[in-house]
């Protein structure tokens, strides 16, 4: 599984050469879906609702292995907060296990509701976990195709992890680092707002 952990761009050099450390609780990241407005969330969360001052990052991609568990794998107030919380999941299977229930999860609560809401005189859909699982299974085994879809789908991807995370173990070493992703769209365009700055001071030199 591969994840990611923002960090203010100024740390960014060092994470390259040192890898990340791992705080008191652990380290903390996100598993990459590749919806970059999925992926992005904590960036935004934290610049938008004034937990942390606005800060331009960095995100920092590798990929987790068993030397990192255990781990913590929900949402963030279970880990960030004054809350207790253990690192209950011991390997890469359960952790991608925990990833495809959450989905699972997810999708059958939608099912329950429209199953809920297409029918008022029907015997309602009960909100328990394991019975939002299996109906998601159901639909599953009924539409094989429907767990694929559901992963490539930007507003089923956001609604299901907006506020999840991965806290891990250990420290991750340099050379576990695949990449860097920029904050977003407005990197871009500073960079290439730099690029046309520069051009018109060299076209401008050479005139003079």
């Amino acid at each position: 599984m591969l994840a990611v952990h923002w960090t203010p761009v100024s740390n960014t050099r060092h994470i390259l050469k040192n890898g990340i450390a791992k705080s008191r609780r652990g380290v903390f990241c996100f598993p990459l879906t590749g919806h970059k407005s999925v992926d992005r969330w904590w960036v935004s969360f934290f610049n938008q609702c004034g937990v942390r001052p606005r800060k331009r990052c960095n995100g920092i991609v590798f990929r987790i292995t068993e030397a990192d568990m255990p781990a913590y794998f929900g949402h963030w107030t279970g880990a960030t907060n004054n809350f207790r919380f253990d690192k209950e999941i011991p390997d890469l299977k359960s952790l991608g296990g925990e990833f495809r229930d959450i989905i699972l999860w997810r999708l059958g609560e939608e099912i329950a509701w429209k199953l809920n809401h297409a029918n008022s005189s029907a015997p309602r859909v009960p909100s328990v976990e394991n019975d939002y699982q299996s109906l998601a299974r159901q639909a599953l085994g009924t539409d094989p195709a429907l767990f694929a879809r559901r992963m490539q789908s930007l507003d089923a991807m956001l609604y299901t992890f907006e506020d999840y995370q991965i806290v891990l173990s250990h420290a991750i070493p340099a050379n576990r680092i695949l990449k860097v992703l920029p904050q977003g769209n407005e990197f871009g365009r500073i960079l290439r707002q730099r690029k046309i700055r520069g051009k018109r001071w060299s076209r401008d030199r050479n005139e003079d």
